[in-house]
């Protein structure tokens, strides 16, 4: 049997178009699976307009990106 997924492993954080590295302290929505992001992200972009980005925690402990939206 496999082990539970951990609580929040999906993040949404706003988009910098000039940003080479990613902060330490970032802040954003968790959510349990991709599509919750993912229409989280979507509903944000069209409310506020403005571009985020959907994030995936890795085994590791990094958050690895997964796209662009906006």
């Amino acid at each position: 049997m496999s082990e539970p997924s951990p609580r929040g492993r999906y993040r949404v954080r706003p988009a910098d178009q000039n940003e080479t590295t990613v902060p330490n302290e970032v802040l954003g929505p968790l959510f349990d699976r991709r599509d919750e992001a993912e229409r989280y992200a979507q509903n944000l972009v069209l409310t506020h307009h403005t571009p985020v980005v959907v994030e995936k925690l890795a085994p590791a402990g990094c958050w690895l990106q997964l796209g662009t939206i906006g």
